[in-house]
């Protein structure tokens, strides 16, 4: 399994474990929480399987390497990290938006 370049789409696409992450399709609708839920329902899939994954790996499950355990954890935190930011970016156009004097 070769890895590449984080392509920052891979927090909205539809991961199930064992699948290549590719970018999404542009969806037709919805706003922005759904992406920011989405992006939190990623994140929480993304550390569901890394956690798996270290645990059979832990167990001693020879179909698990250890490079796919360091994989898992970091693909885990670029989505926690993008979800974070998500929320950051929203709040931060909240509070400038209730600062602007109408």
């Amino acid at each position: 399994m070769s890895v590449g370049p984080i392509d920052p789409s891979f927090a909205t696409a539809a991961i199930a474990p064992e699948r290549a992450v590719g970018p999404t399709q542009p969806s037709s609708g919805g706003g922005f929480s759904d992406h920011l839920i989405d992006a939190v329902e990623q994140a929480r899939a993304l550390e569901s399987d890394a956690t798996q994954r270290a645990g059979r790996f832990a167990d001693g499950d020879t179909s698990v390497g250890i490079h796919e355990v360091v994989i898992a954890a970091e693909k885990a935190n670029v989505a926690v990290r993008f979800a974070v930011t998500m929320k950051n970016k929203v709040l931060e156009a909240y509070r400038e938006l209730m600062n602007t004097p109408v």
